[in-house]
């Protein structure tokens, strides 16, 4: 692109690696669930992407609305040691290359000291004390988030001005969706079948005769368990063939071999 992304654009499909599989359709993921909050960060071992990819993973279950995926700036081959199908609660994209990154535009700086706010500069000085050491003079990759609805099209989009400047967790996620009314609209109730409905429900309670008292059970009278068969088939997590991931890549924002529908 020329210059950044912003709403009403359209994000073209591609197809895209993760730490356990490789050649993914960006559309399947979409169609998946949507609305999806795409947040674009530093590479998977920096502390501040560790950090964020944690909290995400810790609070998934709040995001009730709408569906997540963190891309980092990684290999996937690399990370594939670690990070397996059941690691994180959401889709993890790989774009060591930086091909996404620089197709919006997303920017990167020399400058420590603009691009840590106090929250960032706390994340790295805990690292330090475990061991963790930067590389002088490495480029720093400023975040960004986006909200797309089905068809790629954004609904929201924000480039982050520090490292931290990303929903702080999936409940600020959804907070999100919620104020900018992206979640699933409840009916309207008419008052007035309101009202009939609560006035039969008077008249049933009046009406109601005394309960009959619960016949008591035996002393080792226990609820026998539902049998296994009562309950649906855990579904099975899907097993990938193992791909070469050191020879993929995001590298085709517009060879999706798939056509339009």
């Amino acid at each position: 692109m020329a210059g950044r992304i912003s709403v009403g654009d359209k994000l073209p499909f591609f197809l895209y690696d993760t730490p356990y599989s490789a050649q993914n359709r960006f559309r399947d993921l979409l169609a998946k669930k949507s609305p999806l909050v795409l947040v674009f960060m530093a590479n998977f071992g920096h502390p501040i992407t560790r950090t964020f990819a944690s909290r995400y993973a810790d609070t998934h279950g709040a995001l009730r609305d709408g569906g997540l995926a963190l891309v980092v700036r990684s290999r996937a081959d690399k990370l594939s040691r670690n990070i397996g199908p059941d690691t994180l609660p959401y889709p993890l994209l790989c774009d060591a290359d930086g091909v996404l990154y620089d197709y919006l535009n997303i920017p990167q700086s020399s400058s420590t000291l603009m691009t840590y706010s106090l929250e960032g500069w706390r994340i790295l000085r805990e690292a330090k004390k475990q061991g963790y050491r930067a590389a002088k003079g490495t480029l720093q990759q400023l975040p960004l988030t986006l909200i797309l609805d089905r068809d790629g099209t954004v609904l929201f989009c924000h480039y982050g001005a520090s490292l931290t400047d990303v929903p702080e967790d999936c409940d600020a996620i959804q907070s999100l969706l919620e104020e900018l009314e992206l979640t699933p609209e409840e009916p309207d109730i008419d008052a007035e079948a309101f009202h009939e409905v609560y006035a039969s429900h008077d008249a049933l309670q009046e009406e109601e005769p005394e309960p009959m008292e619960r016949p008591r059970r035996s002393r080792h009278g226990r609820r026998r368990p539902a049998p296994l068969d009562d309950f649906a088939p855990v579904e099975p997590v899907r097993e990938y063939n193992v791909p070469d991931l050191g020879k993929t890549s995001v590298v085709s924002l517009f060879d999706d071999p798939y056509a339009d529908d």
